[in-house]
């Protein structure tokens, strides 16, 4: 089965998995030992460094001797991603508080934490119009013998009923999601009213903006050092991120997501778990749909 997703993923493919390059991703390494327009097991070990939150540069040593798209590949990428760095993805994403709710999983990745929703019994449905991440979160499904839905749809336009979801798990805005101005209505058409729905996006105000500005010598010493294009468009304030959430009620944000390594040394006597709600990489929103959501819009049409 490794080389049936080897030979129908292409570098290219990326993109629709993951959302466009950022500062974090790693640069795919060239094998002399591949041969072939797109090195499938580079591309494979660069999936795997997205979906376990590596820093750009780093290398597994495990990764190299995993078959690609097997089930240890897909169990070691869930170790990386939710031990130490990423401790606070079960507790925050509410991964045990859903049993026998119906869950909407929405974003891009390979459905590393949708999969553990499906684990503590929750119906799960996943939603995307990029077929190969479909068929990668399917079969992280399969190969631990979870069911799903799998949707091939655009997620601005849910070929769901109103009022038919429990719980909405957006697992990356703005990353796979080309208008979240238009996602987070739909999102909030299909919840029930008392729905709940989770969200991470990426900081703007993350350990890189706060070393850019206090260490601004950088600019003339190194012109080029934490340059972006993508970065404005790709990163929200919390504030910003709460506006996106407007027709919403008890929302909550927080900042996480953070390695002592990308610290500067001057900060590194601060407790990283501080550093974390400070200078982190993402925001993690809560929020709810009022209960009295269809009796607000019945009266609205009238």
């Amino acid at each position: 089965m490794a080389n049936f997703f080897s030979y129908k993923l292409k570098q290219s493919d990326l993109q629709a998995i993951f959302g466009p390059a950022s500062v974090e991703q790693p640069e795919l390494r060239s094998s002399p030992h591949l041969q072939g327009p797109h090195h499938p097991f580079d591309f494979a070990q660069r999936l795997y460094s997205l979906e376990s939150l590596q820093p750009s540069g780093f290398r597994v040593p495990r990764v190299d001797l995993l078959e690609p798209y097997s089930l240890q590949w897909f169990l070691d990428i869930e170790n990386q991603r939710h031990s130490k760095h990423g401790k606070w993805i079960p507790k925050l994403l509410e991964f045990s508080k859903h049993s026998g709710e119906t869950l909407l999983g929405l974003g891009h990745g390979l459905g590393t934490d949708w999969v553990q929703y499906a684990q503590h019994g929750a119906s799960v449905m996943v939603c995307s119009q990029a077929l190969p991440q479909l068929e990668l979160v399917q079969r992280n499904f399969d190969l631990r013998g979870l069911s799903g839905r799998f949707i091939d749809a655009n997620p601005t336009r849910l070929p769901l009923p109103a009022n038919s979801i429990d719980v909405a798990c957006i697992s990356s805005l703005h990353h796979g999601i080309d208008d979240p101005e238009k996602l987070i209505p739909e999102v909030y058409r299909v919840l029930k009213p008392g729905g709940k729905v989770l969200a991470v996006a990426p900081a703007y105000f993350d350990v890189d903006y706060w070393v850019r500005n206090m260490f601004f010598w950088n600019r003339w010493l190194k012109p080029n050092c934490g340059k972006n294009p993508l970065r404005c468009k790709l990163r929200l304030s919390a504030g910003q991120f709460h506006g996106l959430f407007h027709q919403f009620i008890d929302v909550r944000i927080r900042k996480r997501q953070l390695r002592r390594v990308e610290v500067p040394v001057v900060w590194q006597w601060i407790p990283l778990p501080i550093l974390a709600r400070l200078m982190g990489r993402v925001l993690v929103l809560k929020a709810f749909k009022p209960l009295n959501a269809n009796l607000t819009t019945v009266e609205l049409k009238k």
